[in-house]
């Protein structure tokens, strides 16, 4: 089987004044996690690490009046001008002199039963998808990474014109980085002036495998980058050590063991091995691992499934990139694709893992670091694409996406809405086109800006296609 890199979890970003506070991290579920148009003025609870009492709640980039309730908790006053009508509301939280978090999206918009959908006439070309906000107009756009004919990476940029249409920005080709199989990436602000970019990570072997990062102009264009340190494996992005910039974690697995890896930001676009932590599962890790702070403690914690094994095995976090005492979790299924939220809205931080016999297993959080298992429930799901968490039909509870591809490239959206319990309903199938060697990966932002939350699928990555918007459409 071949290694896979894949760098998840989007990061907004905001001018760097020092570097005295972390970089903060939020969780799903907004409360309330969607509001109907009309709603009037709201306080909107935010969970997440790294707070302080000078921590800002931002909507749409413009920060909120905000009260800190706890280290874990933020209280931020939403004004009624900000959901008088259909939109999506961009939420991130910012320190005094940090980069902001990642975005949550809250939907403005009337709730409904089920998800529909329509394909956009967008031209999209194939390649694997990221979405940020590349030219500071709180609209979501598409970072699109083909590879060519011959195996070169570049970068085009799609800028949302927020009415179904994007406007392409070319991208320069990274020609010395040589042939590059494609396997993950991350938009976030590496340099810490502000501006996204873009992290394309890729397994090739050798000198080749690990990540490229295209420096953002704030502009839509992003600069020619230089092949720098990553290790090969799959990882996120976070403030592990607390220091006000983005670290790399990653696992590895060599074919005897598998580890994770530290990875210091510099702030500069580049990263530093610090060290390792070997993995007592000698299985390998594939998909996405992820970060969240567990046990309440301020400190991120990590955990990651173990393909071809059924577990989870999860780290609680030093604050200083090391690692406690490994405890593995058994689970029902063989898992490639993990992701974090309170999925049953107790307040603790729970882990979702996609399964690859088409199933989600479930681990609840006690919000002291143990997980005790919970109910599974039908979703279908290929190793390529990676566990989508958000409220999709604006009922206020979490729901599970996922694409999946047949042997002849027929792709199909698969969504499980929420029950708000840690059980999900009868996954909706909905048709999404044919790609050639489809890869099935899948990203969700609204892009047409009416408060529903719209799918952007790619097209293959080295195969003349095209990548497609699935726009969803009203419904009861």
């Amino acid at each position: 089987m071949r290694k896979i890199l894949f760098l998840v979890l989007s990061f907004a970003s905001a001018a760097l004044m020092a570097q005295s506070n972390a970089v903060p991290l939020i969780y799903q579920p907004l409360f309330p996690a969607s509001v109907a148009p009309g709603h009037g003025a709201f306080a909107l609870k935010v969970r997440g690490t790294g707070f302080q009492s000078s921590s800002v709640v931002n909507w749409n980039g413009k920060p909120l009046k905000t009260k800190l309730i706890s280290a874990t908790l933020l209280e931020a006053d939403v004004p009624a001008a900000a959901v008088a009508a259909p939109a999506t509301g961009s939420v991130t939280v910012k320190n005094p002199g940090t980069i902001a978090s990642n975005v949550i999206y809250l939907p403005v918009r009337t709730p409904s039963k089920t998800v529909t959908v329509a394909t956009d006439s967008a031209v999209i070309e194939g390649g694997q998808i990221t979405i940020g906000d590349f030219n500071n107009d709180n609209r979501p756009d598409l970072g699109i990474s083909p590879v060519n004919s011959s195996g070169a990476l570049s970068l085009d940029t799609y800028l949302s014109q927020g009415n179904n249409t994007f406007k392409k920005v070319q991208g320069a080709v990274s020609s010395e980085i040589g042939p590059m199989y494609l396997s993950g990436n991350i938009s976030a602000d590496f340099n810490n002036d502000g501006n996204l970019d873009l992290a394309n990570c890729a397994s090739t072997g050798g000198p080749n495998a690990g990540c490229v990062v295209f420096l953002g102009d704030g502009k839509g264009g992003f600069a020619k980058p230089a092949p720098i340190n990553a290790f090969a494996g799959t990882g996120v992005a976070a403030d592990i050590d607390r220091d006000g910039t983005l670290d790399a974690l990653t696992t590895y697995y060599d074919g005897y063991g598998s580890y994770i890896y530290f990875q210091h930001g510099n702030g500069d676009g580049t990263f530093e091995f610090v060290g390792s932590h070997f993995i007592t599962l000698n299985y390998y890790f594939g998909g996405s691992p992820v970060v969240g702070d567990f046990n309440e403690d301020g400190k991120l914690d990590f955990a990651a499934p173990a393909y071809e094994s059924n577990y989870v095995a999860v780290l609680l976090g030093n604050g200083d990139g090391t690692f406690q005492t490994e405890v593995d979790y058994p689970i029902s299924c063989s898992a490639f694709s993990s992701g974090v939220a309170d999925i049953n809205r107790d307040g603790n931080l729970d882990i979702v893992s996609a399964c690859t016999n088409g199933t989600v297993a479930v681990l609840l959080g006690k919000g002291d670091g143990t997980f005790v298992n919970g109910t599974s429930s039908a979703l279908p799901y290929d190793a390529e694409t990676k566990l989508q968490i958000a409220d999709l039909n604006g009922d206020g509870k979490l729901d599970l996406a996922t694409v999946t591809a047949d042997n002849s490239g027929n792709q199909t959206l698969n969504i499980a809405l929420g029950n708000a319990d840690g059980t999900f309903q009868t996954p909706i199938a909905i048709p999404a086109g044919q790609v050639p060697n489809a890869s099935s990966l899948l990203a969700i932002a609204d892009f047409n800006h009416d408060g529903l939350l719209d799918f952007a699928i790619s097209g293959s990555i080295n195969h003349p296609s095209q990548s497609q918007i699935l726009l969803q459409t009203p419904s009861k």
